[in-house]
């Protein structure tokens, strides 16, 4: 029983991190004979959680919180759950073929419904950067999830079934076309991608920032910048200038005086109020200074967005509390004041192109990111600051860059990124990216999109 799970989870981490992704399509053989050959559902049930587990800590350890791996776990149970079901209902065939299925719902659904969404850490994330990322415009991550399990699963069977050399024969033949087939598949969407691409005729000039740090005064301003001349549009990363409720009229007015100054469309985060509510938005200022559209932001993130729990809060954070700067302590975990609003789906539009926005984390819930394509923008922009990440920055950028290219081929979008402790630069819907990170403080990439 250990070893098998050991071994999974070993291999899973491996995959996740220093392994080529080819790896991935073996990572949970050893889980899924202990998962069949295993009658007791006590030893299922925790075979399973400590699998999960350990994954969790050797994949997702920048976001270690008990409430984060709480909710992920109990509600990954669903997946044991099920696996006992199926066995009181079907053989040893129908619990093979079962296996991908369970494992890529309950994959997504706690990826998607935990505290945090989990997106990154779904089985499917490393073949971001493999032959096969083509196949993630058949469903994105939960094509290749299914596709990695399924791959799995059929491994399993060739395994329990070794000592027939007929059937290992025509399994090893079968898992063989599968793969080119899979292949060729992926390259023939990655080219209609690229056609796709090039044969739009508009072109938008961008300017792209991105930094190390939050700034906390003004005293650095933006208006230095080498702008290209035949730059439409600037970005800038979002809390690049500390925004709260107390200075955020402060904050837009200047961005709004930056767009006038350096004689661009700026597009820029920050917190605002209307009507007695606060949002936290995406705002596009056009060339005059005045702003063009708004969008807010619809998934706000647990603690510091929002707080369901009402004044009831787990116990080390008032450990938290107690070592936090006033700046910090400005979260609706601590005062409700800062609780903000949610938005509702939209895109922002400018006077000849069109983007959707996704702020931080809306980025990795797949199910809006459709919908927000569904809404006809030229591209995406994601911005997000990352400064809450303090060890196992490198590993989160690796992951959720991953899920970046998988979702521009998915979408068939480019996605721009944006950000604090973050890339600048582009995804494109054919598999390429265009990526500089801040080595020196403040960093600023010039690209050409299609649209």
């Amino acid at each position: 029983m250990w070893k098998s799970i050991i071994l999974s989870a070993v291999l899973l981490i491996l995959s996740f991190n220093w392994l080529p992704p080819i790896f991935v399509f073996i990572a949970l053989v050893p889980l899924f004979i202990f998962i069949l050959g295993e009658k007791n559902w006590k030893k299922i049930f925790f075979g399973i959680f400590i699998f999960r587990l350990l994954f969790a800590f050797g994949t997702m350890y920048f976001v270690i919180d008990p409430i984060l791996f709480g909710s992920s776990l109990l509600l990954y149970m669903g997946f044991p759950l099920s696996i006992w079901l199926i066995k009181k209902i079907g053989n040893e065939n129908f619990e093979i073929i079962s296996l991908p299925f369970l494992w890529t719902a309950w994959d997504y659904l706690q990826a998607q419904y935990t505290a945090l969404p989990m997106t990154i850490a779904m089985l499917g994330i490393p073949l971001g950067n493999s032959d096969f990322l083509g196949l993630a415009g058949f469903g994105g991550v939960i094509g290749l999830t299914f596709f990695t399990a399924a791959v799995n699963a059929f491994f399993t069977g060739l395994f329990l079934r070794r000592d027939d050399r007929r059937q290992l024969k025509t399994g090893i033949i079968a898992i063989s076309a599968v793969f080119a087939i899979g292949w060729l598949i992926s390259h023939l969407v990655i080219e209609n991608n690229k056609n796709d691409y090039f044969s739009k005729e508009k072109i938008l000039n961008v300017e792209i920032i991105s930094a190390t740090e939050v700034r906390h005064d003004f005293s650095d301003q933006l208006s230095f910048l080498p702008i290209s001349e035949e730059a439409d549009l600037l970005v800038v990363p979002e809390n690049l200038y500390k925004s709260d409720l107390e200075n955020s009229e402060k904050i837009i007015d200047f961005y709004g005086k930056t767009a006038v100054d350096l004689d661009i469309a700026l597009s820029a985060v920050a917190l605002r109020r209307e009507s007695g509510r606060a949002y936290k938005s995406s705002f596009l200022f056009s060339r005059d200074g005045k702003i063009a559209d708004i969008y807010d932001k619809n998934h706000l993130t647990i603690t510091s967005e929002y707080w369901p729990f009402g004044d009831w809060r787990p116990f080390y954070f008032d450990s938290y509390l107690e070592k936090s700067s006033p700046d910090d302590a400005k979260k609706a975990v601590f005062d409700r004041n800062y609780e903000l609003t949610r938005g509702l789906p939209g895109i922002i539009s400018g006077s000849y192109f069109s983007f959707a926005a996704p702020i931080c984390g809306e980025a990795h819930y797949s199910g809006y990111l459709r919908e927000l394509t569904g809404l006809g923008p030229d591209f995406i922009l994601s911005n997000s600051n990352n400064d809450w990440i303090i060890y196992g920055l490198e590993q989160y950028l690796n992951l959720t860059n991953h899920l970046r290219m998988i979702e521009a081929v998915r979408l068939n979008k480019p996605i721009l990124v944006s950000g604090i402790k973050e890339y600048a630069g582009i995804f494109y819907p054919d598999g390429r990216s265009e990526l500089s990170y801040p080595r020196n403080g403040l960093n600023l990439i010039n690209l050409n999109i299609r649209y």
